[in-house]
């Protein structure tokens, strides 16, 4: 996977405010409008994010 394909991947959950909602401490959460592709790209940013945030490494 190109850097430019991992980012778009990141990403692609944010790319509709219908879909995702952030809390108060700014992190983000899906909606039930989140289409299968949207939700896949929230679950690949999930583990990157979580994999972060245990060794302190951005892996962006």
């Amino acid at each position: 996977m190109s850097l430019s394909d991992h980012i778009v991947k990141m990403t692609f959950f944010k790319s509709n405010p219908e879909w995702v909602w952030y809390d108060e401490n700014e992190f983000p959460h899906l909606t039930e409008k989140a289409p299968s592709e949207a939700i896949e790209s929230y679950e690949y940013w999930k583990k990157h994010y979580k994999k972060a945030q245990e060794t302190g490494n951005i892996f962006y």
